[in-house]
């Protein structure tokens, strides 16, 4: 074709060919915005972002339409914003067209235009600073103290064993959490006792800020090694998240509040089966027979480490036959103590079980049954021989006194 045709032809196709007629198809606008280089899309555009970012996915069929500076974005009466760029998407005539713009503050409304023709409208929302810290949670915040190998969620624990401290919390929001990028978002450990105080500061992985929610730890410098309180206050700059204490204690109370809250016998019979029982079946000399004991400490959400032993208790013996020595983590819940069990026929000098700490009796496990007081016809009674307390002994008191008040209330009914 002449070059002057060919002109002429272009022209006409511009200008004077009907938009329809061209096979305009219709586009999805889509909106992000970029904070800390990173891209959070279609999500409320906080006070702080970067850039706004509009995109309009088209079918663009002639090159007639596949010119950049054709495709205008309006805010109300505002002046036309060209676009950024025009890029050919994988389907062979799809192309997206790209807006770059300063975040709005308030919601916006703008109108996508090709040359004159209105092709679609698209609404920004935006997400103001105090709303976003209004909906900005602190969940399960949690202080774990490191004792030994384990590391142990607990508000009290003994000030002498503590080898770390370490706060843990899940931080979600309705939107990302890209925000917090620039914010001052920081831990604040301060011990009571001496006024001291450590600021760690709270940093965030790119995939947790395009994120909603976020499990996040921080370890302070310095560690509670002494008796007192230490409190962690999770802030965003002067916005308190939450606040939680834990607390130091010696040893020695620690030792004080120890408790046997049970104690079961562990039977295993000759097929392997294992059960718990309060006692003993008489004359039971098949199978294997061990103790079980149910240690707690009566401090709320203690956390402890103690040397526990549990030996064989056999009349005239100059020292007790050691069942186990081991060192145990103790808590406000039931920890059991169990050293294994032991064959029924090398039980016939035994008449319990001890567990003790550091010399000192926390509670016995006997062997032979709880006894009986005979009365007479006069209201006396002969007095039963001497008897070891138990907790299974309590336990078996008690559920015979409730069966004997159920007997008298059936007979008075």
């Amino acid at each position: 074709m002449w070059p002057w045709i060919k002109r002429w032809h272009d022209w006409l196709m511009n200008d004077l060919w009907p938009t329809y007629r061209i096979g305009f198809q219709p586009q999805a606008l889509h909106f992000s915005y970029e904070k800390a280089g990173l891209v959070v899309h279609d999500q409320p555009v906080p006070w702080n972002a970067e850039t706004l970012l509009i995109e309009a996915n088209l079918r663009l069929p002639m090159a007639v339409m596949r010119r950049k500076n054709d495709f205008h974005l309006q805010q109300g009466e505002g002046e036309p914003i060209g676009a950024d760029s025009l890029r050919k998407l994988e389907n062979e005539d799809r192309y997206c067209v790209r807006f770059r713009l300063p975040p709005p503050s308030t919601a916006t409304t703008y109108d996508l235009s090709w040359r004159t023709r209105a092709m679609g409208q698209i609404v920004i929302p935006t997400l103001p600073r105090d709303e976003f810290l209004d909906q900005l949670k602190l969940q399960m915040p949690t202080l774990l103290v490191r004792l030994g190998q384990e590391s142990v969620a607990c508000q009290t624990f003994v000030s002498n064993q503590c080898r770390g401290l370490l706060a843990s919390a899940v931080l979600t929001s309705p939107t990302s959490l890209a925000p917090l990028a620039d914010m001052d978002l920081h831990v604040e450990f301060r011990c009571e006792r001496s006024g001291t105080t450590q600021l760690v500061p709270v940093r965030l992985s790119s995939s947790q800020m395009v994120s909603r929610q976020a499990l996040i730890t921080v370890v302070p410098r310095k560690y509670p090694r002494h008796l007192g309180t230490w409190t962690a206050t999770w802030r965003v700059g002067d916005r308190v998240l939450a606040s939680q204490r834990v607390t130091g204690i010696s040893q020695r109370h620690f030792e004080r509040s120890l408790r046997i809250s049970d104690s079961r016998f562990v039977l295993q019979s000759d097929k392997g089966e294992v059960q718990l029982a309060r006692q003993v079946p008489p004359g039971e000399r098949s199978g294997r027979v061990g103790p079980c004991f149910l240690i707690a400490s009566s401090e709320a959400a203690m956390a402890g480490l103690c040397t526990l032993q549990v030996s064989a208790q056999v009349p005239g013996a100059v020292q007790p036959p050691l069942l186990l020595e081991q060192e145990v983590l103790i808590t406000d819940g039931p920890t059991m103590v169990a050293p294994g069990t032991l064959d029924a026929n090398d039980l016939e000098q035994v008449t319990g079980f001890e567990v003790t700490l550091k010399g000192k009796s926390l509670g016995l496990l006997p062997l032979c049954p709880a006894p009986s007081a005979a009365f007479n016809a006069e209201g006396g009674f002969k007095p039963p021989p001497e008897y070891t307390w138990s907790p299974a002994a309590e336990e078996e008191m008690l559920e015979r006194l409730n069966r004997l008040l159920d007997a008298r209330g059936g007979r008075q009914d």
